[in-house]
């Protein structure tokens, strides 16, 4: 459904009128305005189902709010449900004026200052959705960045700062998670079964002490799959670990 409204204005209302499937659709508030109806939420539950519907607008301060919109028949059963003396004309002006117009050009007449409010709308929604994707994509590009300076993949400290960036997880409550999935192995080392599907990959390293004596350990990597695979452990939890 769409959610750029064509606003008219009906003496000192405003009614978002939608075109939906070549139909009109109104804002159930907007409407219950015009007829002095003070609950539309009860004037919505005496409505058939199809009748009304739930959709989602961009307001002027560019926050998504849900709102009931009701179709032409659930209109008209609104306005027979008005004691207001003007509903008959209200009624009378939707059906001579706004729907024939409606229907014969696609849209309802708008002044250019409507048009304005609505191109805004709709900019308003693009850049929160842009900036949704903007947000999404931050953790990605901050492994590939670390990524270029490592060839291929990160060590696990690294990865460790990523996810509490996101989670706020510190690194050793991280890995006593992994470890209790069976993913990591008490010294931290992953099991054999999630190097070979391409999560990690170790390599041997050296160094040497004051004494001059040198000495070797075991350093995890993470590929970008197997942060993947971290950030799903943390928010699913629902990785069994193999029985060993």
């Amino acid at each position: 459904m769409s959610n750029l409204p064509q606003v008219f204005n009906y003496k000192n209302h405003q009614v978002r009128t939608f075109l939906i499937d070549g139909e009109p659709w109104w804002a159930v508030k907007d409407v219950c305005d015009v007829l002095d109806i003070g609950n539309p939420s009860d004037a919505v539950r005496r409505l058939d189902e199809d009748e009304v519907d739930l959709i989602e607008v961009i307001d002027s301060l560019g926050r998504t709010q849900e709102i009931n919109i009701v179709n032409e028949a659930g209109l008209y059963n609104l306005i027979l449900g008005s004691r207001k003396p003007e509903a008959k004309d209200f009624k009378r002006w939707i059906t001579h004026e706004v729907i024939p117009q409606i229907r014969k050009a696609g849209v309802y007449s708008l002044d250019p200052r409507q048009l304005i409010a609505a191109a805004v709308i709709e900019a308003q929604k693009i850049i929160a959705e842009q900036e949704k994707k903007i947000k999404e994509l931050e953790p990605k590009a901050e492994f590939f960045d670390a990524v270029a300076g490592s060839k291929d993949a990160i060590d696990m400290n690294r990865a460790a700062k990523l996810i509490y960036e996101e989670t706020r997880m510190g690194r050793n409550k991280l890995f006593k998670i992994l470890r209790e999935k069976g993913i990591l192995m008490k010294d931290n080392i992953p099991y054999q079964e999630y190097i070979d599907k391409g999560y990690f990959r170790t390599i041997e390293q050296k160094y040497t002490k004051p004494d001059g004596t040198t000495h070797f350990y075991i350093k995890t990597l993470v590929y970008q799959k197997g942060l993947d695979f971290i950030r799903k452990v943390i928010k699913e939890g629902n990785v069994i670990a193999m029985a060993r």
